[in-house]
């Protein structure tokens, strides 16, 4: 039973990491399709090939294993130079992509994989490469590895010159703990030619010693095939760090050594004669070489030992509740300070200065451990811009920068969605067709540009394209339409391309697959708006558009500044807040009743807090500004007291508050109350909304779910 739940971990871990290979793969055929002569890119796609093909079959998905081999022998083709890189050759290589993800979603119970697709796609890929279909080679039996038994010849698979190939394999000690079963590799030198094989038994121990998870036989093989000295040794690409392996070439007695075909800046490869006592297992003209001590070659590593894992994989979930932990954790060291603060004793005071150092290493530890780069959720777009483009009959590339910025895991998680729309809204209504780009003095190819930069504790993500840009008017006229605003409104720029984000609007004369419906774009707002973030949206007509989305780096712990305003208490984001100054009655009566305060030769517009809450409490006599950086400007935010600096646990506030967009989430305080944390970009937003008169009534109803909230 515990070896079964071994086998199912090892499954599990495999396709997981196939997953991920794949999307490494389609990047490296998107980019073949640019730059088809790049061998550095066949050789990418090919090891990724090779990586899902011998995983696959090592833990028994061989029909996974079949398909991925007949790929593989494809873009083994490539490398060689035997078969050129096309456009044909990619979009088959795609569609054999997708078929190999059904495979992994039916592998996991998620879903089925059509046979017929598989038996299309192959069919296509005989036909392109005019070979003969490959696939029962890898059901051929296992090459006899009995130590008792005569060396083993199978039918010769290759063909062209063949070469005879002297391999000796000694696996690692804890080959097998990894799940590998090295007959599986024999398995795959077998399909290369004719293989001559032989077990050697001389490690093993007496029966009282042997550990039966541990390998102790080692092979000695000729090989006669035709191909390559590279190909033979990606065969044990999985395991060239945990075993002993050489490749050359056999010599027939008085014959002069063949020229070899060596990559760019290999050494020669050079072995170590076996023991006397294996000398038996080695054909005449093997052992006839003179020995010679010489380094393992292809820069493989002789020891039998692999390197500690550098890295580990750990479920979403549990990581998800670590954090959860360490939330609490911040809760109690908060109650701690507090309690110590209160007694005034020195010593419970000292023990809780250090389990607050303590915690705080925690957190930013626990904080670190979910950030990924986007990378991956960048790279995953390449596909769709290439089918899109395919399909819209466009000419589209897409570039990225910031592509290694790193978000919390949970933000990258939903973030494909939101992109996904803007690109493909790009692609459909912003980019114009190649005739129309020539006619406005532009390139017929297009640009879609991801970018993502920090920018304090929030993330900048940027899709922009150099299309037709927005039409303003019409944007307008149709908000108009659908009574989102009054004919005679005053409207600025950013408000009309805004309304692109409410429910069911759209300016698309027609409906097409790819959109005009209405619902990406409010798809993109309710998503953005759920991880505490803001769209912001520029356009110029002939230009293009650009789509920012402003995102917190973390949805668990952040830095704040906790504040009070009469009996209630607020926090503000650190990350946001560039300085603290007093406001006194001097200050107030200077600026002649205007929510305005001069800071180092600046004048900085202020919100008070207690009136915009409606916080019926005595106002103190002198009153603090937190001046804080936004989207719109530096503003400033009057409260009655700083109290300091606050490790802030954020609390979603449930679904009876959920429109309320001033409000981030809320903590709960040392001494079990609640305090608010408080978005700064959307509180000047609302502020500068209420201010225009169109807005006067939303003013009050904005600051009536405010003030629920606060209660």
């Amino acid at each position: 039973m515990a070896n079964e739940q071994t086998i199912d971990k090892f499954k599990q871990a495999f396709l997981e990491e196939a997953r991920e290979i794949l999307v490494e793969l389609e990047s490296a055929l998107l980019a073949l399709n640019e730059n088809p002569n790049d061998t550095e890119l066949m050789g990418r796609a090919f090891r990724a090939l090779h990586t899902i093909k011998g995983s696959g079959a090592m833990f028994g998905f061989d029909e996974l294993a079949r398909f991925s081999h007949n790929l593989e022998n494809a873009f083994d083709e490539v490398r060689n130079g035997r078969l050129k890189v096309t456009a044909e050759l990619i979009n088959l290589s795609l569609a054999a992509l997708d078929q190999i993800k059904a495979m992994l979603e039916e592998a996991s119970g998620r879903g089925t994989a059509d046979s017929g697709v598989s038996a299309e796609i192959l069919a296509k890929l005989r036909r392109l490469t005019g070979k003969s279909d490959t696939h029962h080679a890898a059901t051929e039996a296992a090459p006899s590895s009995s130590p008792s038994s005569p060396l083993a010849a199978s039918p010769a698979a290759a063909v062209g010159a063949a070469r005879d190939w002297q391999i000796r394999f000694s696996p690692g000690s804890d080959l097998l703990r990894t799940g590998t079963n090295p007959l599986l590799l024999l398995r795959e030198l077998k399909q290369m030619g004719s293989l001559r094989t032989k077990a050697s038994m001389a490690a093993i121990p007496p029966i009282g010693e042997l550990d039966p998870e541990r390998c102790y036989l080692r092979w000695e093989m000729v090989l006669t095939t035709s191909s390559s000295r590279e190909a033979i040794s990606d065969v044990f690409i999985f395991v060239a760090d945990s075993c002993e392996l050489t490749i050359e070439p056999v010599i027939e007695p008085g014959a002069a050594e063949p020229a070899l075909e060596m990559p760019a800046g290999a050494k020669p490869e050079i072995t170590v004669a076996p023991a006397a006592a294996d000398q038996a297992l080695i054909p005449d003209a093997v052992a006839a070489k003179p020995a010679e001590k010489k380094p393992p070659p292809w820069g493989r590593r002789a020891s039998d030992t692999p390197d500690n894992a550098s890295s580990i994989r750990v479920p979403a979930a549990k990581l998800d509740q670590f954090v959860d932990l360490v939330g609490e954790l911040v809760t109690m060291q908060a109650r701690l300070g507090e309690i110590a603060a209160r007694h005034e004793d020195a010593e419970v005071a000292t023990v809780s200065e250090e389990i607050e150092r303590l915690t705080t290493a925690l957190r930013e530890s626990s904080i670190s451990i979910r950030m990924l780069p986007i990378r991956a959720t960048f790279e995953r777009f390449r596909r769709l811009v290439h089918d899109l483009a395919r399909d819209l009959h466009k000419e589209v590339e897409l570039t990225m920068e910031g592509a290694d910025t790193e978000l919390d895991k949970s933000v990258i998680d939903e973030l494909n969605d939101p992109l996904m729309h803007l690109i493909r809204n790009s692609m459909d209504h912003g980019i114009e067709p190649a005739d129309r780009r020539l006619a406005d003095g532009k390139r017929p190819s297009a640009t879609i540009h991801l970018s993502a930069q920090h920018s304090g504790a929030s993330v900048l993500i940027r899709v922009a394209d150099d299309g037709g840009g927005i039409n303003a008017e019409a944007v307008r006229a149709r908000a108009i339409e659908k009574g989102l605003a009054a004919a005679d409104a005053q409207l600025s720029e950013n408000e009309i391309f805004n309304f692109i984000l409410a429910p069911g609007f759209s300016t698309a004369k027609q409906i097409t697959d790819v959109s005009g419906r209405g619902v990406g774009m409010d798809v993109v707002r309710r998503k953005v708006e759920a991880l505490r973030g803001t769209i912001d949206i520029t356009s110029k007509a002939g230009s293009g558009t650009t789509v920012t989305l402003r995102l917190p780096l973390t949805l668990a712990i952040i830095d704040g500044l906790l504040v009070r305003v009469g009996e209630a208490h607020f926090v503000l984001p650190l990350a946001t807040t560039l300085e603290c100054i007093e406001l006194t009655r001097q200050d107030i009566e200077k600026a002649n009743g205007k929510h305005v305060a001069y800071v180092r030769g600046e004048i900085i517009p202020y919100i008070r807090l207690r009136e915009y809450f409606n916080i019926k409490t005595a106002q103190p006599e002198r009153e603090q500004i937190l001046v804080a950086e936004t989207e719109d400007g530096h503003y400033g935010f009057v409260v009655d007291q700083v109290l300091g600096d606050h490790q802030t646990v954020i609390k979603n506030l449930g679904r009876f508050y959920r429109h309320v967009e001033l409000i981030s989430g809320a903590t709960i305080l040392g001494n079990g109350s609640v305090a608010l944390i408080l978005d700064p970009h959307r509180l000047v937003r609302e502020a500068l909304r209420s201010t225009a008169g169109s807005r006067s009534d939303g003013r009050t109803a904005a600051r009536s779910r405010a003030k629920g909230a606060a209660v």
